[in-house]
C-alpha cells in the first residue's frame, strides 16, 4: 500500500536535493490503492462494482480537495527574465517544494529530509528533474476553495473511469463476463507450457545448522545417531549450511577438548537469542568459544553422508586494526585440506546488523575487501581454488530501510567479481510478537516478493549476473514462533517461500533450521529426533517438484489466500516414458475451493496428495490424504502414496490445506531439458 508524502525519502546527491519516491502526490496514491484492491476484488457483482467505485471516489476526492487547501499557492518574483520564465515553468508544473526561510523553490515533492549515498541518484522517478530557483522572493498565499473543488472533481471524473475500464478488464463490471461471480469456490489456472521461467539449482531446496550447536556440543542433536543420519538423508541433495550470529565469535583450534560438564544455561542462544530483535545487544555472544578439528570433520561427515555439501561460514569479527584478521582461517583451512573435507565458503553473518548486535561496524567496502582476501587465500589451497565463496549474508532489505540495501552494493562494488553467490536473509515475522493472524495474512506472504524485488533491483542497477540465493531463511527471526514455526500452519509460509522463490529467479534457498528452535523441521520429543510438519512438507517438494519453474497465472487470487506455483516433474515421480508437471500450492481460505486448469494436454493420470494439520492449524501432526504421517520402525519413511484422481473430475482443495498434484503425460516441450 502507498505511503503519505510526508513518509517518502529525499536524497541529497551532490549537493541538490533529489527524489525518489513510490508515489509522487495523494492522487497517485489512491490510484494505486484502487488497482490493488480490484485485484483483489476481482469478480464482485456489478452492483458491488458501482458502491466500491463510489467510495473510491469520494475518499479520492476529499485527500484532492484536503491536499489542495493544505498546499500553499506560490507567488514568486523573480531577479531576471531568465528566471521569471523558469518560474512561470515551475508553477505551472504544480510540484514544487517552498523553502521560505531560504527563499528557494524546488520542483520535487513535499518530504522529509534524509541524506543517502550519491549511488541513489540510479533511482530517481523518470521525468522528475530537481531545479533550484535562488536569489528569488517567494510568498505563499491560500487557495481559493473554487480551485480545490475543480481539482477534486477533475480528479473523481478520471479515478471513476480509470476504475471502470479496470473492472471492465478483470470481469468485475459485468458479471456475464465472469464466472466467478457465480462460483466463487472456482478457480482457474492457467499453465504455460511454451517456456520455463527459470530453472533453479538441484540443492535448491537447502538446511542450515546454527553455529550456536557447536557451542551446545549437540546435546540434543547427536549428529552420530541413527536418526540423525537418516532424516538428513531424505533431505539431500542439497547443501548444510553450518553459520549464524554465532559464526562471529567462533574460533577454531584443531586440539580443543571440551571442559567439564555442559552447563545449558551458559550456552549460546539460537540464531542470536534477545538480540536477533533490534534495540538489544548481544550480551552472551559478546565472548568467544572455540570449535575443534575434530567437531569440524564430524561436521562434514555427517553432510557428506546426508548426500549434501558443507558450507562453513567464517569469523568475520577477528580484526586487525580495520582488516579482517585471516590467521584463524588459515589453520582452519590447512586443516581441513589435510583431512581431505569439501567445503564451500562465507565470511561473517549479517554484517548490516553488526552495531546492534556487537556494538562494533564493519564499512561494506571494508568486508568486501576482506572477501577479496579470501578468495585469494582459498586459491592458495587446490582443494578450495574452485569452492565456492558465498556472501555478504545481510538481512532483511526493507522498502524504507535503504542502508542495508546500501550495504550490499557497496559490498558487491568490491567483492561481486570473487563471488559464486549473493547470499540474503530472509524472515517475515518477529518470533516474539507472531500471531496465527500473522500466519494467515496475505500480507505476510507479499512480504518477500517486495523484498526479492529490491535485491534484484540492486543486482540490476549493477549489471551483475550472479546467482542469488537465501542463505539463510525461515517464518520468524530470533529463533522462531512458539507453537506457530512449528506446526502446520508454518508450512504455509514454508511452501509458498519456495514457490516464490523459484519464480522470482531465486537458485537455492536454505532453511534456517535442519534442527534447534522453533523453526527446525526437526524437533527432539523426550529424547527421540521426529519430523516437525515442515519436514513432511520438504519431503514431497524434493520428491515431486523438480527444478524446471513453468509459468502459472491464477486468476482472482493474484497474491491472495489462494497461491499455485509449478514446475517440471521430478524425473524419478514420472511414469516410464511419459513426461509431466507438479502443481502445488496452499488454500488459506476456511472454505474448499476447485481448480480449473487450462494449457495442460494429453494428461494420461493425476496424482494427488492433499497435507492437513491433524487436529487444526496448530498441530503438530500432519495428514496425507487423511492418514497420519509418522516415522516408521528404524526411522524410515512411511509410504506417501498418492491418491490417483479421476481425470473427470475437479482439483479440489480443502479448506486450509497444502496440495501437490502431479500431472502425468502432460505435453510441456520445456521441460525436456530438465526431465
Amino acid at each position: 500500500m502507498c505511503k503519505p508524502v510526508n513518509e517518502t525519502k529525499v536524497y541529497d546527491v551532490h549537493g541538490l536535493r533529489d527524489y525518489y519516491v513510490s508515489c509522487r502526490c495523494w492522487q497517485h496514491c489512491i490510484c494505486k490503492t484502487s488497482a490493488s484492491a480490484l485485484l483483489q476484488l476481482g469478480g464482485c457483482r456489478f452492483f458491488q462494482n458501482v458502491v466500491f467505485s463510489v467510495v473510491l471516489v469520494a475518499v479520492r476526492a476529499k485527500h484532492s480537495f484536503h491536499y489542495c487547501q493544505m498546499r500553499p499557492q506560490p507567488k514568486m518574483t523573480a531577479s531576471s527574465a531568465a528566471e521569471e520564465a523558469l518560474c512561470d515553468e515551475v508553477l505551472s508544473n504544480g510540484d514544487v517544494d517552498i523553502d521560505v526561510n531560504s527563499s528557494t523553490m524546488i520542483l520535487g515533492v513535499p518530504v522529509a529530509n534524509e541524506e543517502v549515498h550519491s549511488e541513489d541518484a540510479s533511482m530517481l522517478v523518470e521525468g522528475t528533474t530537481p531545479v533550484e530557483l535562488r536569489h528569488t522572493n517567494v510568498t505563499t498565499v491560500p487557495k481559493e476553495p473554487s480551485t480545490c473543488w475543480k481539482t477534486g472533481a477533475r480528479y473523481c471524473i478520471v479515478t471513476f473511469c480509470c476504475l471502470n475500464v479496470v473492472m471492465l478488464v478483470f470481469g468485475g463490471l459485468w458479471p456475464a463476463l465472469s464466472q466467478y461471480s457465480k462460483d466463487d469456490h472456482k478457480r482457474i489456472v492457467i499453465i504455460q507450457t511454451d517456456h520455463l521461467v527459470q530453472v533453479v539449482n538441484e540443492r535448491f531446496l537447502s538446511v542450515a545448522l546454527d553455529s550456536s550447536q557447536i557451542h551446545r556440543r549437540f546435546k540434543k542433536f547427536d549428529m552420530k545417531s541413527k536418526a540423525a543420519r537418516m532424516l538428513g538423508t531424505y533431505l539431500s541433495p542439497g547443501y548444510l549450511r553450518v553459520g549464524g550470529t554465532a559464526a562471529d565469535r567462533l574460533i577454531f583450534v584443531e586440539n580443543h577438548v571440551q571442559d567439564g560438564k555442559f552447563d545449558e544455561s551458559e550456552a549460546l542462544p539460537l540464531d542470536g537469542g534477545s538480540c536477533a530483535y533490534e534495540g538489544e545487544m548481544c550480551t552472551k555472544q559478546q565472548r568467544f568459544f572455540n570449535m575443534s578439528g575434530e567437531t569440524l570433520t564430524e561436521l562434514h561427515n555427517y553432510a557428506k553422508m546426508a548426500g549434501m555439501d558443507m558450507i562453513f561460514d567464517l569469523n568475520a569479527l577477528l580484526r586487525k586494526g580495520k582488516d579482517w584478521d585471516d590467521t584463524n582461517a588459515k589453520e582452519l583451512l590447512d586443516y581441513a585440506s589435510k583431512q581431505e573435507l569439501k567445503l564451500h565458503w562465507q565470511l561473517g553473518n549479517e554484517p548490516n546488523a553488526y552495531r546492534h548486535k556487537f556494538d562494533t561496524f564493519v564499512e561494506a567496502s571494508q568486508l568486501g575487501e576482506d572477501f577479496v582476501n579470501l578468495r585469494e587465500l582459498l586459491n592458495q589451497y587446490p582443494r578450495y581454488s574452485r569452492s565456492f565463496l558465498l556472501g555478504p549474508d545481510i538481512t532483511r532489505p526493507r522498502p524504507l530501510k535503504l542502508a542495508d540495501l546500501d550495504y550490499l552494493r557497496e559490498f558487491l562494488r568490491t567483492a561481486a567479481p570473487r563471488l559464486n553467490a549473493v547470499t540474503w536473509h530472509q524472515y517475515y515475522l518477529n518470533g516474539r510478537e507472531a500471531t496465527l493472524q500473522d500466519f494467515l495474512n496475505v500480507e505476510t506472504y507479499n512480504v518477500l516478493y517486495e523484498q526479492i524485488g529490491l535485491v534484484k533491483n540492486v543486482m540490476k542497477s549493477m549489471a551483475l549476473g550472479t546467482p542469488v540465493w537465501l542463505g539463510e531463511t525461515g517464518t520468524a527471526f530470533g529463533g522462531g514462533a512458539a507453537e506457530l514455526s512449528d506446526r502446520f500452519v508454518g508450512s504455509f509460509l514454508w511452501l509458498d517461500k519456495l514457490g516464490v522463490a523459484a519464480s522470482e529467479g531465486i537458485k537455492v534457498v536454505i532453511r534456517q533450521s535442519l534442527f534447534g528452535g522453533h523453526y527446525g523441521l526437526i524437533r527432539n520429543d523426550h529424547g527421540s529426533l521426529v519430523p516437525n510438519p515442515d519436514f513432511w512438507v520438504s519431503i514431497l517438494y524434493k520428491r515431486l517438484v523438480g527444478t524446471g519453474v513453468v509459468g502459472v497465472t491464477l486468476l482472482k487470487d493474484f497474491k491472495g489466500p489462494v497461491r499455485i506455483y509449478c514446475h517440471c516433474t521430478e524425473p524419478s515421480a514420472l511414469h516410464p516414458g511419459l513426461g509431466g508437471v507438479t502443481i502445488f500450492g496452499i488454500n488459506l481460505l476456511s472454505d474448499a475451493i476447485e481448480l480449473s486448469l487450462q494449457g495442460t494436454h494429453n494428461v494420461s493420470s493425476v496424482d494427488r496428495y492433499i497435507l492437513q494439520g491433524e487436529t487444526g492449524l496448530q498441530s503438530q501432526h500432519v495428514l496425507l490424504n487423511g492418514e497420519k504421517l509418522e516415522l516408521l520402525a528404524n526411522f524410515r519413511l512411511p509410504p506417501m502414496a498418492a491418491q490417483p484422481m479421476d481425470l473427470n473430475s475437479p482439483i479440489s482443495m480443502p479448506e486450509h490445506s497444502i496440495g501437490f498434484w502431479v500431472l502425468h503425460g502432460a505435453q510441456v516441450p520445456a521441460c525436456q531439458n530438465t526431465q
